[in-house]
């Protein structure tokens, strides 16, 4: 714990519970890295098998499995996207950790990667895992 930054303490200290993230492969390995050093429990869906992570469905399940947020890039495909899987499992009262969708735009350029994890880490120590749960988020632009 010592090498967490002093406000992931001391929310830690107040029982924040922090969330969990699956990163989807569309997100860059570098900003799970990073959130990573930041102290976050990040799992990366490239570490999957084929089955799970080619396939929406499949990766929602395993991070509802998980107990994982999934931060994805993917909300505009027409035939699967999260915002349609999380519609859907709402009417099936199927319950997920949560999923925050961040457009590929504002991580295509690796510059504007690291504004995206900044937001990201501000954005998750405001909102708890229990806060997330069955929710769907746009990263904030602060």
């Amino acid at each position: 714990m010592k090498n967490l930054p002093r406000k992931v303490r001391r929310l830690l200290c107040k029982g924040f519970e922090f969330a969990k993230l699956l990163m989807d492969v569309m997100i860059p390995p570098e900003l799970s890295e990073a959130l990573r050093a930041q102290g976050y429990d990040v799992l990366e869906a490239r570490n999957l098998p084929p089955e799970i992570y080619q396939d929406d469905r499949a990766l929602l399940e395993e991070a509802a499995k998980e107990g994982r947020v999934l931060v994805t890039c993917n909300y505009s495909d027409p035939q699967s996207n999260f915002c349609l899987l999380h519609e859907e499992w709402r009417e099936k009262g199927k319950e997920h950790a949560g999923i925050i969708l961040i457009p590929q735009s504002q991580i295509s350029h690796r510059m504007r990667r690291w504004e995206v994890r900044d937001r990201l880490v501000r954005f998750l120590n405001r909102i708890s895992a229990e806060e997330l749960r069955n929710q769907l988020w746009w990263l904030p632009q602060d």
